[in-house]
C-alpha cells in the first residue's frame, strides 16, 4: 500500500511570527549599535529608548542583546556597560596593536598620592576635601585639582556648613579607566579600613563643621523650612499691610465724598433767591 505525504494547506504562523519578531530585535540592535558608534561616548539607557521610540525597559534589552552579541563574537570592538549607560570600545586583546600608533597614553599615570586621594573619594563619597585631607593627615589640593583635571573626579555639590565646602565624587571616566561597571563592583574593604575611614570622616563632620554625619541633609530640610516661615510671614505682612491701605483709602474716599456733597449743598444755598 502506497503511503501518501501529507501537505498540512494550513500556514506556518508561529514561524512567521518568530521570523518577524527576530528581524525586528535585530533591527533594534543594529540601531543602538549605530548610536554607540555614532556618538563616540557612552549613551545612557534614556537616549536609547529616545532613539528607538520605544520605553527604557525595551531599550535596556536591545542594548543588552547587542552587549551579548559582542561578547560572544570576540571581535575587536565590545560593547562596555557602565552603570546605566553603554560605550562601544576596542576589545583588550587589541592594545598591544594600537599601542604601536597611539605610542603613549594619552594622559599620565597618576602619582602614588593621586591614586591614594582618589581611593579615599571612591570609598566615601560625596566627600570635601578637608575630610579626605583628614584621612590622609596631609593637604591635598594638587592631588583634587589632578583628579579634577584627568576628569576622575567632580564637584556634585555643597556641604551644608559654614564655608559650604564642595563636594567630591568619582565620574564616569573614572569607572572607564578602572574597568569597573560599577561601584558596587570595587573591591570591599576590610573591615577595620571602612570602620576607619567613617570614623575620621565623622570626625571631621564633628570638629571641622560642627554637624553629625546626616546633619547637612537636615540643615537643607530645616533651611528650606525656616525659608517658607518667612516666606508666609512676609506674605501676611503684605496681605496686612494691603488690608490697611484698602480701608484707609475707603475712609478717604468716604471723606472725599461727605465733603464733595457739603460744598455743593453749600453752593446751591449760596445760589437759591432770599426770601
Amino acid at each position: 500500500m502506497e503511503e501518501y505525504e501529507q501537505i498540512s494547506l494550513v500556514p506556518d504562523l508561529g514561524g512567521e511570527i518568530e521570523e518577524e519578531d527576530r528581524i525586528r530585535k535585530r533591527e533594534e540592535e543594529n540601531l543602538v549599535e549605530s548610536l554607540l558608534f555614532s556618538l563616540g561616548r557612552s549613551v545612557s539607557v534614556e537616549e536609547i529608548a529616545t532613539c528607538l521610540n520605544m520605553g527604557k525597559d525595551g531599550a535596556f534589552l536591545a542594548a543588552e542583546r547587542l552587549r551579548e552579541r559582542y561578547e560572544e563574537r570576540q571581535e575587536g570592538l565590545l560593547i562596555k556597560k557602565l552603570e546605566d549607560r553603554y560605550q562601544m570600545v576596542s576589545h583588550p586583546k587589541t592594545y598591544e596593536g594600537l599601542i604601536r600608533v597611539v605610542k603613549r597614553p594619552q594622559k599620565p599615570v597618576l602619582s602614588d598620592v593621586a591614586l591614594e586621594t582618589l581611593s579615599i573619594i571612591a570609598y566615601c563619597q560625596p566627600i570635601t576635601k578637608v575630610e579626605v585631607e583628614r584621612i590622609r593627615g596631609v593637604k591635598s589640593d594638587h592631588a583634587v585639582n589632578r583628579l579634577v583635571e584627568f576628569g576622575l573626579i567632580e564637584e556634585v555639590g555643597r556641604l551644608e556648613a559654614p564655608g559650604r565646602p564642595m563636594l567630591f565624587a568619582t565620574t564616569e571616566e573614572f569607572l572607564y579607566r578602572f574597568g569597573v561597571n560599577s561601584l558596587k563592583d570595587l573591591p570591599a574593604l576590610p573591615e577595620e579600613v571602612e570602620k576607619l575611614l567613617k570614623e575620621e570622616v565623622t570626625e571631621e563632620l564633628k570638629d571641622g563643621f560642627g554637624l553629625e554625619p546626616d546633619e547637612a541633609e537636615a540643615t537643607d530640610e530645616n533651611t528650606v523650612g525656616e525659608e517658607t516661615e518667612e516666606t508666609a510671614g512676609e506674605e501676611t505682612e503684605e496681605a496686612a499691610r494691603e488690608e490697611i491701605e484698602e480701608e484707609q483709602g475707603e475712609v478717604l474716599e468716604e471723606d472725599l465724598r461727605n465733603s464733595t456733597e457739603e460744598e455743593a449743598e453749600e453752593e446751591a444755598n449760596a445760589e437759591s433767591p432770599e426770601t
